[in-house]
């Protein structure tokens, strides 16, 4: 059922002009996209279900290019500008455009390091900012990136049963982004255990989260907003690319 929503849903992604799609959605499409991507590439017959590879590739820079004018504006809020610059920094990694990568780094030490300061001072405490400090420590090399990107995830663990349900998802993504990156939480081996408790407890949440935001979807039919096809895409498209790995193996 959920490979018929998603070829559903990837057709009408694919139809979406982004002039028209609010900022807020360009980061489930983009990462819907790099999931799309990563599948064709790995798996290269689905090219006959989901298009060439460089067409996937082409619609990834386009996101990219919009990103990049979007990290123009100084005046939209930090959080969300700290966004811009992940998402461009993740657009990279498939699209080796240097000018991306310098934009984003240049944009993600401005919001990092205060005018007139030479040390890094967290504006605020959120997923994006984990996610910049991991990119920062994943392209500089910067210890300082890594440790306070570490001190966020452990926080969030500690708090997740506090979280509401869009916060979980988001602090779900900044901590696999954060593992991915940085590598695992070191802890004792009894904070261990109670950060491993915490992390499936979060998994489950998210999970339960997605599922409601799918049936969402699929209850409202047609005049569905571009931000959420972009949300349902996503995690559809994350989803998709798991089952492949697991009948691959």
């Amino acid at each position: 059922m959920e490979k018929n929503l998603f070829r559903e849903v990837y057709k009408q992604v694919c139809g979406l002009a982004l002039k028209d799609c609010p900022p807020s959605s360009l980061s489930g499409l983009l990462h819907g996209y790099l999931s799309v991507y990563s599948m064709v590439r790995v798996y290269p017959w689905l090219e006959d279900e989901y298009g060439s590879i460089w067409d996937i590739h082409d619609r990834i820079r386009e996101i990219a290019r919009v990103l990049q004018e979007l990290l123009k504006d100084k005046d939209i809020p930090v959080d969300t500008r700290a966004g811009y610059a992940v998402d461009l920094m993740d657009a990279y990694l498939l699209y080796s455009d240097v000018k991306f990568l310098d934009a984003a780094l240049d944009a993600a030490y401005e919001i990092l390091i205060p005018k007139g300061s030479d040390k890094i001072v967290l504006p605020c405490r959120t997923p994006n900012i984990c996610r910049l400090l991991c990119n920062c420590y994943y392209f500089t090399g910067e210890e300082e990136c890594g440790l306070l990107a570490k001190n966020l995830v452990t926080e969030a663990l500690r708090a997740s049963r506090k979280f509401s349900c869009e916060e979980l998802c988001d602090w779900w993504s900044g901590i696999c982004f954060y593992e991915d990156v940085v590598g695992v939480v070191e802890l004792s081996k009894e904070g261990q255990m109670r950060l491993n408790e915490e992390q499936v407890c979060l998994s489950d949440s998210v999970k339960q989260k997605e599922n409601v935001r799918l049936e969402s979807f699929q209850r409202i039919g047609q005049n569905v907003d571009s931000g959420l096809i972009a949300e349902v895409f996503y995690v559809l498209a994350k989803r998709e690319f798991e089952k492949w790995n697991k009948t691959c193996r």
